[in-house]
């Protein structure tokens, strides 16, 4: 089952926020406990319910509440998942393993848990008026109910409405960003994440049910733009369009800012789109993005302290916020193998008259409708 999160951010000062950051370190003290207990285990287990049963008490001695406990055991258990996976490719590519122990947990401050049944989330738990009834714990172990209201962008209210209205469960975390002094008062900055559903997300946030036209599109994404290519199902480039965020790229402006500007302009391209009769959108493929990054890597191909940034961490976010927003407009999504799509865009954007990130789009939706070899095989 597929899911999407939603970030609300909060302030909190005095006795709310000491409440909040005595819960999120005691939290932390429980996943790093269970980490070292996992890496003592001559047999750890291999599942993550076989973790619940094997961590639980070791957690609640610290933390006194099994939802909170799980929530820390789930995160080691995503730690461990993660790494496991990054070695299966670096056994690929010839690399050195990862060992568990190399593992830095870094400072962060958070604390999360599952909603169960039709209970919702009874520890982070949404009211009725968008705030929320948050679970939280002292050094002491004894426990208090904190009100936190997150600001809440508008187009997430019918989520949280529906979302509390019906009951539905989620998963949710609290993550505190800053935390410090202002004259004398504790304060903290954090953020409420929530988990839904994507078919939940979909069924309200839909703009449309079905598309317009036959067309395909192939989009490549860069650090300062999208680019769109339309193509018919012949494979002829029907249209095109960029849509550019140069203002991103001021090391000014703040991260939050920087993703809502990317998503109206995915928003506007996947209109864009929907208007211009396209009925499925390519894209390049994320797993193959991550394989052909250790590939540069390995071959020496860094070129520059963000390239591991540009390459991948911003071209799979944006990837993957177009891939989850697309059914909205009633548009399908597909991958292709990127490999090599910006050497063949190189030598076909002459001949199409256009620019070579619409050519790289152009060849992407080639690609996607299987007429690439048919188009450039000439070359």
């Amino acid at each position: 089952m597929e899911h999407i999160t939603l970030t609300l951010p909060f302030n909190a000062s005095g006795d709310i926020a000491r409440k909040l950051i005595s819960t999120a370190k005691l939290f932390r003290v429980v996943a790093l406990k269970v980490f070292n207990e996992f890496l003592k285990d001559g047999k750890p287990p291999l599942s993550q319910f076989s973790m619940y049963k094997r961590y639980r008490k070791v957690g609640y001695e610290i933390l006194p509440n099994r939802r909170y406990v799980d929530g820390a055991i789930d995160l080691v258990y995503g730690v461990i998942e993660s790494v496991n996976e990054l070695n299966r490719l670096y056994k690929e590519f010839g690399f050195d393993e990862v060992k568990l122990e190399d593992v830095s947990w870094n400072n962060w401050l958070l604390f999360q848990c599952e909603g169960e049944s039709k209970k919702m989330n009874q520890n982070i738990k949404i009211q009725g008026d968008g705030s929320f009834r948050i679970l939280t714990f002292d050094f002491e172990g004894n426990k208090s109910y904190v009100i936190v209201e997150p600001t809440i962008p508008k187009r997430y209210e019918p989520i949280l409405g529906n979302l509390w209205f019906y009951m539905q469960p989620y998963y949710a975390r609290i993550v505190l960003k800053q935390f410090g002094n202002r004259k004398g008062v504790l304060f903290t900055h954090g953020e409420v994440q929530v988990t839904v559903d994507y078919d939940f997300y979909l069924e309200i946030m839909r703009r449309h049910d079905q598309p317009k036209g036959k067309n395909v599109a192939g989009v490549d994404v860069n650090l300062d733009r999208i680019n769109l290519a339309i193509v018919n199902q012949n494979g002829e480039l029907r249209d095109y369009k960029t849509f550019w965020f140069k203002e991103v790229k001021s090391r000014n402006m703040h991260r939050r800012r920087v993703w809502s500007l990317i998503g109206v302009k995915i928003h506007e391209m996947l209109k864009y789109a929907y208007h211009h009769g396209v009925n499925r959108i390519y894209l390049e493929d994320l797993s193959a993005l991550g394989k052909l990054k250790l590939f540069w890597i390995k071959n020496g191909r860094r070129f520059s302290k963000n390239y591991n940034y540009s390459v991948q961490t911003f071209r799979s976010r944006v990837i993957e916020m177009t891939r989850l927003k697309a059914p909205l407009y009633g548009l399908k999504t597909s991958y292709v193998n990127p490999a090599n799509t910006s050497k063949i865009g190189e030598k076909l954007m002459k001949k199409l008259g256009v620019d070579k990130h619409t050519a790289s789009a152009y060849v992407i939706a080639l690609k996607g409708i299987k007429h690439a070899y048919k188009c450039y095989s000439s070359l």
